[in-house]
């Protein structure tokens, strides 16, 4: 697989491999091994949490639950879990404007360009209720002229919800729910 079809098809299904929103992290633990543990995403609660496999980005809530993936395109490279085995697999990621809309189109992905703003578009999808963000900068600098075709910076799935009130022992930073 190549970039451009790996992230059509987050696009299309909200996932890359087992990694997605509502994806619960005791099943990720047990399918891709530990996470990276970051700090928590609010500097005076405990959850959210960010945790991480390979360069993809996720927010944690407190019931351990996935509600953000982030997949940061723009440096050079992604590594994401293969959807067969499971490892941790690294790819180029140059992605541009038409790379990316042509392997939506041919995954059958509904898409739609969402607003511009100065410097950057993006494109939208919407899978089981799971909105994804692609965003493309439009220029090279602020005072450089438009590029022919725009390249992907980022993407960013996204699911929040209320979470329940936290069960006795439930309270910790680890992986596993009560």
């Amino acid at each position: 697989m190549t970039a451009p079809q790996i992230l059509a098809e987050f696009g299309r299904t909200s996932r890359i491999g087992p990694i997605g929103c509502n994806a619960a992290l005791p099943t990720l633990v047990e399918a891709l091994g530990q996470p990276f543990v970051g700090d928590p995403v609010y500097s005076k609660s405990r959850w959210p949490r960010w945790f991480g496999y390979g360069n993809l980005q996720l927010v944690v809530c407190q019931c351990r639950l996935v509600v953000q993936v982030i997949v940061p395109v723009g440096r050079g490279e992604i590594e994401v879990p293969d959807a067969d085995t499971h490892t941790m697999v690294s790819y180029p990621s140059d992605v541009t404007y038409s790379q990316f809309t042509a392997a939506l189109d041919a995954v059958r992905c509904d898409w739609t360009r969402g607003q511009d703003f100065s410097g950057q578009c993006t494109v939208e999808t919407e899978a089981d209720g799971v909105r994804t963000e692609f965003v493309f900068v439009t220029t090279q600098g602020y005072d450089e002229p438009p590029l022919a075709d725009p390249v992907l910076n980022k993407a960013v799935s996204s699911s929040f919800h209320d979470c329940p009130p936290m069960l006795p022992g439930q309270e910790g930073d680890g992986f596993n729910a009560s």
